[in-house]
């Protein structure tokens, strides 16, 4: 009896009809929506935090990395996955009788190039531990069914729901990590907890939802799609989140790793919620059909926002942010002045870059996006190729470099487009 309620409970869960659409962003369920994305980040946070704490620079190394790779792979390919989810759902279609054989593709081939990744490297990145490579895999194929259920619930304006998956994926995580670390203080247990975690999108059954509801819709074709959105995700994420790889490269020393690792993963709140959040800005462009008007108003506002936030948070950066990551992760993990500040600004810059994407995301015009960040990823390694300094003053400025010119790219290919 308790296992019906509970099951009536999750169906009860608040959704939106078709006919909120006339409200655009103000359509019931965005207030949960951002609350859940909020939640999830600062659950994320705090797990990185315990798991710092507890392991120590060296000990928590593993960890580090296995979290830049996945972030990595989850944003190149899972992101990208979900997107073009919402896009299809939203224009009408229904993706898990569809596109089931792209789906299963993708994430498979995903998983087994992540764990051919993570063995490959074993002995460099994860202390020859073979534990990871399961890890790895298993990480990417529950997250890859995550993201598709999310896709689902964007795409048919389920913004209640989705807050949810956003606030229980963070909880899971980080009690999880709780329960681990107390039975095995090891980096092994935060992966167990990494894996456990994406288990939250079974319990609000997102397949429910997925049905048609257009008619005589034409798909979008997915290679071409996910294939130019796969390749501008993949410059983008080694600019954002390869900041560790970038340390090792250049000879920087375990300890340096960790410190990268924390100051950019604290950092990139903004864009951590972007990603979460813009499957509500997508919904929206796509139902809309936006004018060149409404695009170009929306493109003004964020390249004037973004350019001004992005030296409001250098200044902070420079200022706060070596004592933050400090009082949160310890004296051990504190970056230089100049390096936290130049990791805020980048951050500012590729959150604006990714919010102004979704336009021509939208309008399926994925290589434009693509060769944007391309653009930017090259400009961004020359620099830290060519500049003298440390090597976590050449990657830190390596990628403020190349943010800045992946945003004026994307600037400029979103209004010619529009």
């Amino acid at each position: 009896m308790s296992a019906t309620r509970s099951q009536e409970t999750l169906d009860n869960i608040p959704h939106e009809p078709v006919v909120d659409d006339r409200r655009g962003f103000r359509a019931h369920g965005t207030a949960r929506m951002i609350g859940g994305s909020l939640i999830g980040a600062l659950c994320a946070y705090l797990f990185v935090v315990v798991g710092g704490r507890r392991l120590g620079t060296v000990g928590f190394a593993p960890i580090a990395l296995l979290w830049t790779v996945f972030f990595i792979v989850a944003t190149v390919v899972l992101v990208p996955l979900e997107q073009f989810v919402t896009r299809e759902v939203g224009r009408g279609r229904r993706v898990l009788a569809a596109d089931r054989r792209v789906l299963v593709t993708v994430i498979g081939a995903t998983a087994a190039a992540m764990a051919i990744f993570t063995t490959v490297t074993n002995g460099v990145l994860f202390d020859g531990n073979l534990i990871f490579t399961v890890q790895a895999a298993l990480v990417i194929a529950g997250y890859g069914v995550m993201q598709v259920g999310k896709g689902i619930l964007a795409g048919h304006r389920q913004f209640a729901t989705y807050g949810l998956v956003l606030t229980l994926e963070g909880l899971i995580r980080l009690g999880a990590a709780f329960l681990f670390l107390a039975i095995s203080p090891t980096a092994a247990s935060l992966g167990w907890a990494m894996v456990a975690t994406p288990a939250c999108i079974l319990l609000v059954r997102p397949w429910r939802h997925d049905r048609i509801t257009g008619h005589d819709v034409v798909p979008t074709p997915a290679v071409g799609f996910l294939g130019s959105y796969f390749a501008g995700s993949a410059a983008s994420q080694l600019m954002l989140a390869g900041a560790p790889l970038g340390v090792v490269a250049l000879g920087g020393d375990v300890a340096l790793r960790s410190v990268i690792f924390t100051t950019f993963t604290l950092f990139r709140a903004p864009l951590t919620l972007i990603y979460s959040l813009q499957g509500r800005v997508l919904s929206f462009l796509v139902r809309s059909n936006g004018s060149g008007a409404d695009i170009h108003r929306m493109v003004r506002r964020i390249a004037i926002f973004g350019t001004t936030l992005a030296a409001v948070g250098g200044l902070v950066g420079w200022s706060a942010g070596p004592l933050v990551v400090e009082i949160l992760f310890g004296t051990d993990f504190r970056p230089e002045p100049l390096v936290a500040a130049m990791v805020a600004a980048g951050v500012v810059m590729a959150s604006a870059t990714q919010l102004m994407g979704q336009a021509l995301v939208a309008a399926g015009s994925t290589g434009q996006l693509a060769s944007a960040w391309v653009g930017g990823l090259a400009i961004g390694l020359a620099t830290m190729l060519v500049s003298g300094g440390t090597p976590g003053f050449r990657v830190c400025l390596g990628f403020v470099v190349g943010e800045v010119a992946a945003f004026g790219f994307a600037l400029t290919r979103t209004i010619r487009h529009s």
